[in-house]
């Protein structure tokens, strides 16, 4: 198993403390060198082959089909498949922040909100919507759901990993590189590629149950993959996963006052303890992988379907509330909503070779992720005493198409050495995105007005409460083509020197053209000892749920009515505040290191990287006050008093350091023990942020407020480290590892004195497995063997006010997790 981490200083930190915190992150990992370099014993022989991860030939990073991990230009981690599935984790994404000391997204949430629901992929502290995200070299398609709430994947949307089971992956590869030229939009943080297995015979089943110290987060689930053969040497890979999982609580009770004054009720009030965690979750998830040949043509296709179910929750809304149908809810009530998704993608292509014309493949893809929300246990106030207390809040609809034919032949160059390698290939791509409208009821201002209590008479706010549902002006469809072409050249320029040039040139309908280019070298010092180099350009073409995306908030203010908006960046509404259409974010990527392989039983890397982003585009803060309430009621929109767009706000600067060592070890009594270690420390500064609109000088207005400046710089681990051992023997397994998750701060919308630094995290989780029978195998694990949990929250900033534990955690605070499980094989 390989491993690395993840170390950033945030830009507040005093120098000081920043030498500190840097030194102990040296030490540490200075400290698990030497235990990785150092255990040595008598009964003990060096292993003769590397591990299988470093031998595996890799499809990032070059296409030449003949590059392993510690051979490539770029840095490249590689997680097989079993070792993955050993974290005990819920969801891939789960199991890569346990392995890639790169990764970096908080997947244990709380499920408060739809966008907390998708569990994607996030490298080297960018956004989630940085990192490309490919299905056998494949680009996969994103979810629907965009985030526009908070968390460090605000504005982000991002392709969902739920999608994808585990039993159906044979190693995920992780390319850490800008590779823009090479892959196309999204890759400026680096490319996730996942493998999938390719069974022609037998499978395995297997059964898990797990739970928490507190006995909740009940967890079951079953997973499973088997293999056909198919004629011309083919195979049909199935494999499928279903899972149920339960609600952990995060919380403590309320102490507000719930009830007016004088209420007897208020003593004996029975919903303090109302529910914040995460959500109870439902999935059933399938892939189908196949390949055959038929004459000199190889055909292949992959297939998924995946339907999930997800619990999220708002906040309480007390008996004593203006948002409260008294009449309906006399106690008061929580919302509760239901968020159902429908995945589904479908890939064709065929592959041929000539020795004179080179190798073609020709490929297809569709996906498309639908996402609805019902909201209940709710009431429309404006609506009174006939409101429902159920609504459907509408669905959102992402949909891909790609076509891509890509070529490549080596040609014998009379000045060169070795052959030059060309690839070369086209490209189309067809996106849409859709906001479809809610029922009346959950976006209307139904006018009647509050029933009863000291406000009686005055305006109820229109809307579900908890779950406003989208209205007809948020509804609407936006689509659009993008054509593009590639060119790579690759050369041994002599038997200790590979170069390879990239460059890619893609047009958008909506926007335009963007031309990138990279080059990567790697020189041989000696057969041990390598340097490597990389450097390009890159961009993120801005999703078309961010043009596309839009919500109305009705609120009440001083008995008014008083709509905050995020508004389309095309819509009237937004351009009357300055909004403008979105452009690329545009990348510069440079990347240096080393990889250091003395014996075949031990290898270390070490890379520095530095990625300049301009024209980032962030969700800007909710723009309110005298001067933005007179220009939307001068554009027609007097009930609007705030209004927030997606706009290219930002540069900023990101560098970090990835290392990782791995030392494997043969007993004389024939087991093997694999010790890995990785490390990352990571940073990111915002460099410039873009003025204010002319249509708002003068207001005093922050178009990135001091919370969204937090997210960017301070919300992920400033480092990570990962210390693990696996050993096996025979019938026996067992596997340890230690996570150190760094400090990571937020930042309060307007008063320092509650920000937050949370401490360093570690944890250790413990697993191990034994074959009862040559097919049947019983595993269990401990994750977070010593109950380890985040500081808590500051009590003045807890949102709810019921939390403990911050969103940003990796961990969250469930604590100590136990699981069991039986798999056979056959």
């Amino acid at each position: 198993m390989q491993v690395t981490s993840s170390v950033s200083v945030p830009n507040t930190l005093p120098a000081s403390a920043a030498r500190r915190s840097l030194i102990r992150a040296r030490l540490s990992l200075g400290i698990a060198s030497v235990a990785l370099m150092g255990w040595q014993a008598p009964a003990l022989a060096e292993a003769e082959a590397p591990q299988e991860a470093h031998e595996a030939i890799v499809v990032l990073g070059s296409r030449t089909g003949t590059a392993n991990v510690l051979e490539s230009a770029a840095p490249i981690q590689v997680v097989g498949g079993e070792n993955l599935r050993a974290t005990a984790s819920n969801t891939l994404s789960e199991a890569l922040l346990k392995t890639v000391p790169s990764f970096n997204f908080p997947t244990s949430a709380p499920s408060s909100n739809a966008a907390s629901f998708v569990k994607g992929v996030a490298l080297r502290g960018l956004a989630a919507d940085q990192t490309l995200v490919l299905i056998d070299g494949k680009r996969r398609h994103a979810t629907a759901q965009l985030n526009a709430s908070g968390g460090t994947t605000r504005g982000a949307q991002t392709v969902d990993l739920n999608s994808i089971p585990m039993s159906a992956v044979e190693r995920v590869e992780v390319l850490l590189d800008g590779a823009s030229a090479q892959y196309g939009s999204d890759a400026v943080a680096g490319v996730v590629n996942i493998v999938l297995k390719k069974q022609e015979r037998g499978g395995d089943i297997s059964a898990r149950y797990g739970i928490n110290d507190n006995g909740d987060g009940e967890t079951k689930s079953v997973e499973g993959s088997f293999g056909l053969a198919l004629p011309g040497d083919g195979f049909l890979t199935f494999a499928f996963d279903v899972w149920d999982i339960n609600r952990t609580r995060l919380s403590v009770p309320d102490t507000r006052r719930m009830y007016f004054p004088g209420d007897p009720r208020e003593s004996s009030y029975p919903n303090r303890n109302w529910f914040y965690g995460s959500g109870a979750s439902e999935r059933q998830n399938i892939m189908l992988n196949a390949e055959t040949t038929v004459g000199a043509v190889t055909l292949y296709a992959q297939g998924s379907y995946g339907w999930r179910k997800d619990e999220g929750f708002g906040n309480l809304r007390q008996p004593s509330s203006d948002q409260t149908v008294r009449a309906l809810f006399p106690d008061g009530f929580q919302p509760f909503l239901d968020v159902k998704s429908r995945d589904a993608s479908l890939t064709g292509g065929a592959r041929w070779e000539s020795a004179r014309a080179g190798d073609f493949d020709l490929s297809a893809n569709y996906g498309r992720n639908r996402v609805s929300s019902v909201v209940w246990n709710t009431n429309n106030a404006s609506l009174g005493a006939d409101s429902p207390t159920e609504f459907e809040t509408g669905d959102l609809l992402n949909e891909q198409v790609n076509v891509n034919l890509d070529w490549q032949r080596p040609f014998e160059v009379s000045f060169l050495s070795a052959p030059l390698n060309v690839a070369a290939g086209v490209t189309y791509r067809h996106e849409a995105y859709e906001v479809f409208e809610g029922d009346y009821g959950s976006w209307a201002n139904g006018g009647v007005p509050i029933l009863d209590g000291p406000n009686a008479g005055k305006v109820a706010t229109p809307a579900s409460q908890g779950f406003g549902g989208f209205s007809p002006d948020d509804a609407g469809r936006l689509s659009r083509n993008v054509y593009g072409g590639y060119l790579e050249l690759e050369n041994e320029l002599t038997d200790r020197l590979r170069l390879t040039l990239s460059g890619r040139f893609e047009h958008y309908s909506d926007f335009g053209s963007t031309t990138n280019i990279r080059a990567a070298t790697r020189y041989e010092f000696t057969p041990e000892f390598a340097w490597r180099f990389s450097a390009g350009t890159g961009y993120r073409a801005p999703s078309l749920g961010q043009s596309a995306y839009s919500r109305t908030i009705p609120n009440i203010t001083n008995g008014v009515l008083s709509t905050n908006r995020l508004a389309r960046v095309g819509s009237t509404e937004a351009r009357a505040l300055g909004a403008k259409d979105l452009s690329p974010e545009k990348s510069v990527n440079l990347s240096t290191g080393f990889v250091w392989t003395p014996t075949p039983a031990f290898s270390a890397t070490v890379d520095i990287y530095q990625i300049k982003i301009d024209d980032r585009i962030v969700l800007s803060e909710t723009m309110t006050g005298a001067l933005v309430r007179q220009v939307l009621t001068n554009a027609g929109f007097p009930t609007y008093s705030g209004l927030q767009y997606f706009t290219n706000a930002v540069d900023t600067r990101t560098r970090g350091v990835d290392i990782t060592a791995r030392y494997q070890i043969d007993f004389a009594n024939g087991g093997v023990l694999d010790l890995s270690a990785g490390f990352n420390w990571n940073e990111t500064k915002i460099t410039h942020i873009a003025d204010l609109p002319q249509e708002l000088a003068g207001s005093g207005i922050a178009l990135i407020g001091r919370e969204a400046r937090g997210l960017i710089e301070e919300a992920n681990p400033d480092t990570f480290i990962r210390l693990a051992a696996d050993y096996s023997q025979g019938n026996f397994d067992a596997h340890v590892s230690g996570v150190r998750y760094g400090v990571y701060r937020t930042r309060h919308t307007t008063n320092p004195d509650w920000d937050q630094r949370f401490s360093p995290q570690v944890v250790v989780n413990l697993s191990a497995g034994y074959k009862l029978l040559e097919n049947l195998k019983l595993s269990a694990s401990i994750n977070n063997l010593f109950n380890s949990h985040p500081d808590k929250v500051l009590p003045e900033i807890r949102n709810p006010v019921v939390s403990v534990y911050s969103g940003l955690s990796p961990e969250g605070g469930a604590g100590r997790v136990y699981f069991a499980r039986i798999g056979y094989t056959f």
